[in-house]
């Protein structure tokens, strides 16, 4: 299996490196140790669910107005509250704050996809259903990458993007590697979108951790040149001699 920064190629691999997040922290540790998913790894990876007891965790209490009747009415409630919050966010890029614990994430706003995604995850984990970070690149567009998760529900896993709001389902959930299998899956939205999940790679992340760093930072001159500079999805900034 493929594994860590390097499994969406070099250029890729030079871009997840330089991350905003502050290197010890656990938002690195989730790209260090993520799988890149496909015909290999995904037996291990969906042999089975991971299931972390979160009742001590500071949101457990607060995720509990998500809880509905049912599962997927659930996620879709969760799915309503980052996105909001996301397409709320109204902070320029130089002031934002990157990483933290999920509180703290909320406590501030965030349309940053990775941090996002982490908060997702524990609500989600927070009303007893599973959910791991998966991460996504277009490979044929440089810096073109994303932050999803999978929730495992109704028997299966099945993405949900916290940020847009898109929760994959179709009679049942639709999760990364059905979409790898089989594209029509990506059908329902934009076309740029779709392009994000010409590669995938999954994370577990366990939240009760008591190893998991919340170190907190800010932009970094790579993560700045990339957002001020009009690169049209090309690398300028030594990634790739192509």
């Amino acid at each position: 299996m493929k594994t860590g920064y390097g499994v969406f190629g070099k250029a890729y691999e030079i871009m997840l490196k330089n991350d905003p997040h502050d290197p010890a922290s656990i938002d690195h540790a989730l790209l260090r140790d993520m799988i890149l998913l496909d015909d290999g790894s995904a037996p291990i990876l969906y042999a089975g669910v991971k299931r972390f007891d979160l009742r001590d965790h500071e949101l457990y209490e607060f995720a509990r107005q998500f809880k509905k009747s049912g599962d997927r009415e659930s996620v879709r409630a969760v799915l309503d509250y980052t996105s909001r919050i996301a397409m709320e966010y109204d902070v320029d890029f130089r002031d934002m704050v990157f990483g933290g614990t999920e509180k703290q994430i909320l406590e501030r706003g965030t349309d940053w996809c990775a941090d996002m995604a982490r908060v997702g995850a524990v609500l989600l984990q927070c009303l007893g259903i599973p959910c791991r970070i998966v991460h996504l690149a277009d490979l044929a567009r440089a810096y073109n990458g994303h932050v999803v998760g999978e929730a495992y529900y109704e028997g299966r896993w099945g993405v949900v993007d916290l940020i847009y709001g898109y929760q994959f389902y179709d009679v049942r959930p639709i999760g990364a590697y059905d979409v790898l299998q089989n594209p029509d899956h990506l059908k329902p939205y934009p076309e740029d979108y779709r392009g994000l999940f010409s590669a995938v790679a999954v994370s577990e992340y366990d939240p009760t951790d008591k190893n998991n760093n919340y170190a907190v930072s800010g932009p970094n001159d790579y993560t700045m040149k990339l957002i001020y500079t009009a690169h049209n999805y090309q690398w300028i900034m030594g990634e790739s001699d192509e």
